[in-house]
């Protein structure tokens, strides 16, 4: 198996779309839940600035954080989660998801071809 650094950091950011798809969908499982406040995911800005200031090297450092924004309106019984929200949230990483995906995928094939014997060769 190849060691690439560029896959690597995709797998990395496929991992946070995962993990922020199952907080998008335990937030919609919970939206009838008296008092149940809505998590999110923080990594985005982290792993960029990592990478930004130290690199690849610190960039794979960053782990994706669980979070309560506290930002969002509550209703009635204490719950502040929007289905229309979740989705939406929900969607996009899996479209993120998706591309990074298609981009590993990508990666390995050109690494595939390179390390493959020349045709007629």
């Amino acid at each position: 198996m190849f060691n690439d650094r560029q896959i690597d950091l995709l797998s990395r950011l496929m991992d946070a779309q995962m993990l922020r798809s199952q907080v998008h969908r335990a937030n919609l499982a919970n939206t009838n839940t008296p008092g149940y406040r809505a998590q999110a995911v923080a990594f985005e800005d982290a792993f960029r600035a990592a990478l930004d200031d130290g690199g690849a090297d610190a960039a794979m450092g960053v782990r994706p954080e669980i979070i309560e924004p506290r930002s969002t309106m509550m209703k009635v019984d204490g719950n502040d989660v929007s289905t229309d929200r979740e989705n939406v949230q929900l969607a996009q990483a899996q479209v993120l998801y998706n591309a990074f995906a298609t981009l590993a995928a990508g990666k390995m094939k050109l690494l595939d071809t390179a390390a493959s014997p020349a045709p007629g060769g």
